[in-house]
């Protein structure tokens, strides 16, 4: 990527990155090549353009495809061959997933650099928020980054495709930060509806990075229970969050201020990732919570305010679910909003009674068991 001048960081506020894979598309498929092209509609609705927002929102113009070197830090050699042969000689086919009612994961003959592309969009929106960390004037706010790109990657493991997802791009973005730019503390904060059991499995070990998953109570693939904390040295540094089915707005901030951030304070990270997954959304058509397209303007805004308390400001957010077109584009734009600093546009558009007694105890037993209790109001 080219380097932003000193201006331009002073000014902006917002990196984005635009993947879109149109050829990696299997009709119908929730995972649909139409998901990058609603997302763009509705943040030109809403005003979010680079051309209207010259001075805060800049796009990172230049693609590339993450290197073997870079992508092998996460996944096997093996795994990364079978991909690329795959693509080259059996697509279009389905590669994981066979029974699973919401979908199968498949390729086509572009996935291989279609995933390329989406974890080097990742890279370089690392490259370019550190790069705005290190010129920023004292007192000024770094730009966040964004990934608008497909496929999503945290079902992915080191060694198998999974829940549409052919590699991990947090986990290689955690990896590259930490090899790359010396940021040896990494939070991962995963907001999917879906538990990201391929972001858990690989640092469930790695007391260096601090994975938090918010996602629906025993949804598919099945993981992600509050007694998975991590192992060996990385005991206590997987921190699950199971909702309870039916949980909105008032879960999500009740766990953000509860468990999220007191949890980041404790660890102090020097950069902030997040797999920003939609499908939690009420319209979503997979699972069964009920977040509005306002909540993540919340969930956005406060960590964007935690990464600039805790780490400088660098924050790098990368899209993972979402199968509603209205509830994924209304989400994404919100997120835009509040990385922009402005307000949210989309109101509460349906009435939503949470459980909020099973939330409540639910993340008082998170508390409890990860010794969060302290210090909190």
């Amino acid at each position: 990527m080219t380097h932003a001048s000193q201006q331009e960081i002073g000014s902006s506020k917002l990196f984005y990155a635009v993947s879109g894979a149109p050829q990696h598309d299997r009709q119908p498929h929730p995972e649909t090549a139409k998901r990058v092209p609603a997302i763009l509609a509705a943040l030109d609705r809403v005003g979010v353009t680079a051309p209207a927002h010259a001075d805060k929102l800049r796009l990172i113009q230049e693609s590339r495809l993450a290197t073997m070197d870079e992508i092998t830090a996460v996944h096997d050699a093996d795994y990364i061959q079978q991909l690329k042969d795959t693509a080259e000689n059996k697509a279009q086919t389905v590669v994981a997933d066979f029974d699973d009612p919401d979908g199968f994961t498949y390729m086509t003959r572009t996935s291989f650099d279609d995933a390329l592309k989406a974890s080097g969009a990742a890279l370089a929106l690392i490259d370019a928020v550190v790069e705005a960390s290190k010129k920023r004037a004292t007192g000024g706010e770094v730009p966040a980054g964004y990934s608008i790109a497909r496929p999503p990657g945290h079902h992915a493991t080191a060694n198998q495709p999974m829940g549409f997802c052919l590699l991990n791009n947090v986990a290689i973005a955690a990896r590259y930060a930490q090899q790359h730019h010396g940021l040896q503390k990494v939070m991962i904060l995963d907001w999917d509806v879906h538990h990201g059991n391929g972001t858990n499995d690989l640092f469930y070990d790695d007391d260096t990075v601090l994975m938090v998953d918010m996602h629906e109570d025993g949804v598919w693939p099945g993981s992600g229970q509050l007694q998975e904390t991590g192992t060996g040295r990385g005991q206590g540094y997987t921190i699950n969050i199971p909702m309870p089915i039916g949980s909105g707005d008032a879960a999500a901030r009740l766990a953000f201020d509860k468990i999220i951030q007191p949890a980041a304070i404790r660890f102090q990270p020097n950069i902030i990732l997040i797999s920003a997954g939609y499908d939690a959304h009420w319209r979503d058509p997979l699972e069964k919570l009920n977040f509005y397209s306002s909540t993540y303007h919340f969930l956005t805004k406060r960590v964007k305010q935690l990464s600039n308390k805790l780490c400088g400001g660098r924050l790098v957010m990368l899209m993972e679910g979402g199968y509603s077109l209205q509830g994924l584009s209304e989400s994404v734009s919100e997120s835009f909003l509040a990385l922009l600093g402005e307000p949210s546009q989309h109101q509460p558009d349906t009435e939503v009674i949470e459980p909020i007694e099973a939330v409540w105890s639910q993340i008082a037993e998170i508390r409890k068991l990860h010794g969060l209790e302290q210090g909190m109001r």
